[in-house]
């Protein structure tokens, strides 16, 4: 840990005291350190192990403006101080002496070293005294002091009271107005001026105001000095609870203190010497403020998804309006913090422009947002503009990156530093009061880095344009002198990996490598994410080989790479199906003492499923789980999927099941991939019942789960329940996409008629058509499988000499020449001949229907002309348009009148180049002639 000292104002050393060293450290080495090492964490950052909670900021945010002392700046995660519950930014009160157990009050950098220096001597042992920053405000009373000059005679009453002080108790009939407006019962009087000069006396009795007041004459003015006791109740630290429950009750007293100053105010003169705002009762309610939301987000886990600092800054701003009273700087910025470490920057915005009253986005236009009070009608945060500051302008700007708006987030930039006839994306930038450098918005970096950081994020061609434009606007390194107020601040590491990441996940790779030469030609050292940025772009533009350069010269330059610098490596090595490589690259981490993780396994076991390697994906999961270095590593959701997807690729689908009960006994949850491959694994095995059990107990399924779902049901023949979660999807609930839907019917279709249930392919066919479906070659492909017709290359005898002489299939085939049809859909040249070829292996009327097939795609091709409305000898609406269904059915009543009173259907087929040869071999097959003989003795051809 280190320390700082705190000097009146809030202002922080600018030296640390590193506790384990006894060294004084300059804090923007220190910090410079931190980051180097990867450590520095802030409010967004990670909670691990080993990285740093660190006191940001230049100022005293967590304290103060009237304290003094010594204050903890930086604490490492994991280490003594923190296990022991110290956090950045508790104040240190006292240390051990040198002999004994007893405690001495510290209150500089200097007394502390020379404390644990001479204990270190005498003892291996040593004991601090800490405290949560805000603990001295816990006072239920406030002190409130004011002046005010009156004339003889006072008009007032006045007693001693036992505690030392002259207290007014009563006034006198038609007091000077100043007394009646001002004064209450209960005001103390604790000082009086001089008769001569302008010095304030202390009085401590009657007499000796009478005395002071007295030696004046009638008339002549006398100033006083007096204090009101304002009562804030009982505050104690709020107990953390998920919906922060405990935060309105803490803020109760404080809240009803300011409410009834303010009261006391607005019922006097408007000269009135006693302020509301500003006041020390209002300070003490914003004090209180600040240590409830400090408590709550320290005490937040940034991995997790809670809310909880979110809803405490709701109920700390719901306690500010009950008040009616406005925010000041320091307040707002941590209420906007509270919001942003739960990700809820919409929260910080609203909060902004409540308590500020100018848009957060950096515009002109006028805002009233009000967040309103819940005990209090009417009541609201009052907005005022002295809120606005350099850190809460930060804020907003970490808002807008967040929500990647870097249009907003530029225009508050250029609000921050007073741009003139600006504008971004067509809006008009604000003239915010007090803006510009030379009028103490001094811009940093930082702030700089955020706008760019939300550029970079809103990525394409516009977002990367702005980023590069205020890339530019920024200084070199080096080539600022504090007193230039015309260029932008320094770049700094953070700019430049802020643009070489933006560049790189744009796969702009040779402009983010002319940023790095760049920096470094700038002095400024490069660090791991700078190489792990680089090492992404050329993997993601499948140079490996340069990417292991890179590597090479990262531990070259004594910058040490982690696991996921490896891990980036390793994975572009798997996707390309090299991984003897990646192996390689595995071992080789281990010999820098970097352990694989989690993810390194799950690259390697994808690796191995990509490259149709089950067997040994599933050797290395069970190497690494009886392996107690990294046992604990396999006890992952993602690790047991991806072995239960190998355990299916190689048909041992009990291993797939054992591998579930195993996750079970460790505790790990399944998630929906796992399910799925689940029940992959049953679907193959023959499992069907099994699968759809696993398919029920998905809250959600995704639409490749639901596929399956259908899959299974279709194999163990229940076509009415695989039907009905496709009607399902039709009908609104779109877990599945087009895709998916048109493969479960065609799934549907080959898996009926497979198994004969021709009504469930009729039904399902139909199903397809009325959603808007067109059948695909694959659907076509599937009815011809799915009756074992489907025409092989040099096989067309086998389909001739069939034993099976069932004519449904034939029957089915016609059904869909009638759907398509009523479609204007085309079959294809395979389609077509398959139908032909069927109906001259079962011959009798099927083949002469199959016959009037080949005639039908003749007209249609107009190979031969049809009967038009003139030429027919029979009047138009008397002309029967049947159906392939019908005239296999009633063949008998129409074949007389085919060309005559009865008209083919017609029939659209798509004859590729390679189907010409079966299209013609198929229409040989079915032959007869006599049809064709009468059509063309009768018209053209």
């Amino acid at each position: 840990a280190t320390l700082r000292e705190v000097y009146s104002g809030g202002r922080l050393s600018e030296v640390s005291l590193d506790m384990d060293s006894l060294n004084f450290v300059r804090v923007e080495d220190e910090r410079n350190a931190f980051r180097s090492s990867s450590l520095l964490t802030s409010d967004d950052n990670s909670d691990a192990t080993g990285s740093i909670q660190y006191l940001d900021g230049n100022r005293g945010e967590i304290i103060d403006e009237e304290f003094t002392g010594v204050i903890v700046s930086s604490v490492v995660r994991g280490g003594l101080a923190w296990n022991a519950g110290i956090r950045a930014g508790d104040i240190l009160l006292a240390t051990s002496a040198t002999i004994g157990k007893k405690l001495w009050p510290k209150s500089t950098l200097e007394g502390i070293r020379s404390s644990v220096s001479s204990r270190r001597v005498m003892s291996s042992t040593m004991s601090f005294k800490l405290c949560r920053s805000g603990a001295h405000i816990s006072a239920s009373e406030v002190v409130e002091e004011f002046e005010l000059s009156l004339t003889r005679p006072l008009g007032i009453n006045v007693e001693d009271t036992e505690d030392g002080y002259v207290q007014i108790t009563a006034f006198v009939e038609n007091p000077q107005p100043a007394v009646a407006s001002t004064l209450r019962v209960g005001d103390r009087i604790v000082a009086v001026d001089s008769s001569l000069g302008t010095k304030m006396w202390p009085v401590s009795n009657v007499g000796g105001l009478s005395s002071a007041c007295t030696s004046r004459l009638p008339g002549q003015p006398v100033r006083l000095r007096f204090e009101r006791v304002v009562e804030v109740g009982e505050y104690e630290t709020a107990t953390t609870t998920a919906e922060g429950d405990s935060v309105a009750p803490s803020l109760t007293g404080a809240v009803n203190g300011f409410r009834k100053l303010k009261e006391d105010v607005s019922s006097t003169s408007s000269s009135s010497s006693v302020q509301a705002t500003g006041s020390k009762t209002h300070k003490m309610l914003l004090t209180r403020c600040r240590d409830v939301l400090r408590q709550y987000t320290s005490e937040h886990d940034v991995k997790s998804e809670s809310i909880i600092p979110a809803t405490v800054a709701d109920r700390v701003l719901e306690a500010i309006a009950d008040a009616s009273a406005p925010l000041d700087s320091k307040t707002l910025e941590l209420v906007m913090n509270a919001y942003l470490v739960c990700r809820k920057p919409e929260g910080a915005i609203k909060a902004f422009e409540a308590a500020v009253g100018l848009a957060a986005d950096g515009s002109s236009t006028d805002v009233d947002v009000v967040i309103g009070g819940k005990k209090t009608e009417g009541s609201r945060v009052v907005a005022d503009v002295s809120a606005l500051d350099m850190y809460t302008g930060t804020s907003l700007l970490r808002a807008h990156a967040l929500r990647g708006d870097y249009n907003a987030a530029r225009r508050v930039l250029a609000a921050m530093e007073g741009e003139v006839d600006t504008k971004i994306n067509d809006i008009d930038t604000a003239k915010w009061p007090g803006a510009g450098r030379a009028k103490g918005f001094k811009t940093d970096s930082r702030c700089y880095n955020i706008a760019l950081a939300a550029a970079a994020k809103a990525g394409g061609l516009k977002g990367m344009g702005m980023a590069v434009d205020m890339f530019d606007t920024m200084s070199e390194p080096g080539s600022v002198s504090d007193n230039t107020l015309t260029v932008g601040p320094e770049k700094n590491l953070v700019s430049y990996n802020t643009m070489i990441n933006m560049l790189a996940k744009n796969r702009r790779k040779q402009d983010a490598f002319t940023i790095f030469y760049s920096m470094q030609q700038a002095g400024v050292k490069p660090d791991k994410i700078s190489y792990t940025a680089l090492i992404k772009a050329s993997v993601e533009s499948s140079d490996i080989d340069g990417a292991r350069i890179l590597l090479s010269d990262m531990i070259e330059d004594e910058i040490f790479p982690d696991v996921v610098t490896y891990n980036t490596i390793i994975k572009g090595l798997c996707d390309r199906y090299r991984w003897f490589e990646a192996k390689s690259l595995v071992s080789e981490m281990e010999s820098y003492g970097i352990n694989p993780n989690t993810m390194t396994y799950s690259l390697l076991m994808n690796g191995l499923i990509k490259a149709d390697k089950p067997a040994a994906c599933l050797t290395l999961f069970e190497a690494a789980n009886v392996d107690e270095r990294t046992s604990s590593l396999t006890e992952n959701v993602r690790l047991y999927t991806t072995a239960i997807t190998a355990a299916a690729m190689v048909g041992d689908n009990e291993r797939a099941l054992g591998f579930i009960a195993r996750m079970t006994q460790a505790g790990i949850k399944p998630n929906l991939k796992t399910f799925t491959a689940l029940m992959n694994a049953l679907i193959a095995s023959g499992k069907t019942k099994l699968a759809v059990d696993v398919f029920n107990k998905m809250d959600e399924p995704d639409g490749f789960a639901i596929t399956l779902a259908i899959r299974a049901h279709c194999d163990a023949g229940n076509f009415a329940s695989a039907a009905a979660l496709l009607t399902e999807q039709r009908d609104g609930y779109k877990a599945m996409s087009g895709r998916d839907i048109m493969t479960s019917y065609n799934y549907i279709i080959l898996s009926s008629l497979q198994q004969e249930k021709f009504d469930a392919a009729r039904n399902a066919l139909s199903e397809l058509l009325q959603g808007g479906y067109i059948p695909s070659k694959e659907t076509f492909k599937n009815i011809l499988t799915g009756l074992d017709l489907l025409p092989q290359k040099g096989k067309m005898a086998q389909n001739a000499v069939k034993k099976d002489d069932r004519t449904d299939g034939f029957d089915f085939l016609l059904f869909v020449l009638d759907a398509i049809d009523a479609r204007k859909i085309a079959c294809n040249g395979y389609f077509y001949s398959a139908i032909l070829l069927e109906g001259a292996r079962l011959g009798g009327l099927r083949k002469k229907i199959a016959s009037y097939l080949a005639d039908a795609r003749a007209l249609t091709l107009g190979v031969s002309k049809r009967i038009s409305v003139d030429e027919c000898p029979v009047p138009e609406d008397e002309v029967l348009r049947i159906t392939w269904e019908i005239l296999l059915e009633r063949y008998s009543e129409f074949k007389n009148d085919l060309g005559f009173k009865c008209l083919l259907p017609n029939l659209q087929v798509r004859v590729g180049k390679n189907e010409i040869r079966q299209v013609l071999a198929s229409e040989q097959s079915v032959v007869y002639g006599s049809y064709r003989m009468r059509a063309a003795r009768r018209f053209e051809i």
